[in-house]
């Protein structure tokens, strides 16, 4: 008795599932085909209060201290970093997939009325950049008392 093998039909147009589409939307990240790459690569931020102050804490790893700048603007607070490229690669060898992106970006927050830009301060460290908004006092305004007239 012969074996054969069973032939697959040959179509003019392959399928996505021959042609490995399927395979590669799923392997592959969202950026690729969803062009999500400024919306992933903003750092997320957390913002905590308390009755002193506000503290901003944005994970920012891979950066250095001179890649960020930060500016209390009106009642606008900015924090944007870019990360110089560097030219030669020490390792050797080729990149299968590369996903390290050093891109510039930028979050704008508004500041409270109740908070001190003049006194705002950052500070960098181990991947996180951490900025303390000192509280200022408010004067609350004068309340209108109404006076009844006899």
């Amino acid at each position: 008795m012969e074996n054969k093998a069973v032939e697959k039909p040959r179509t003019f147009w392959p399928t996505s599932f021959e042609s490995g589409l399927m395979e590669k939307f799923f392997n592959a990240p969202l950026d690729e085909f969803f062009g999500l790459g400024k919306i992933m690569n903003v750092p997320a931020v957390n913002v905590n209060e308390t009755d002193k102050e506000f503290k901003l804490t944005i994970g920012a790893p891979g950066l250095d201290k001179k890649d960020f700048k930060v500016d209390a603007f009106d009642d606008m607070l900015t924090i944007s970093a870019e990360k110089e490229k560097e030219e030669k690669e020490e390792k050797s060898g080729r990149y299968n997939r590369r996903e390290y992106n050093y891109t510039s970006w930028s979050r704008s927050f508004t500041l409270p009325e109740n908070c001190d830009p003049g006194k705002i301060n950052a500070e960098y460290k181990n991947g996180e950049l951490k900025i303390v908004i000192p509280k200022r006092e408010v004067k609350e305004p004068k309340r209108v008392k109404s006076i009844s007239i006899n």
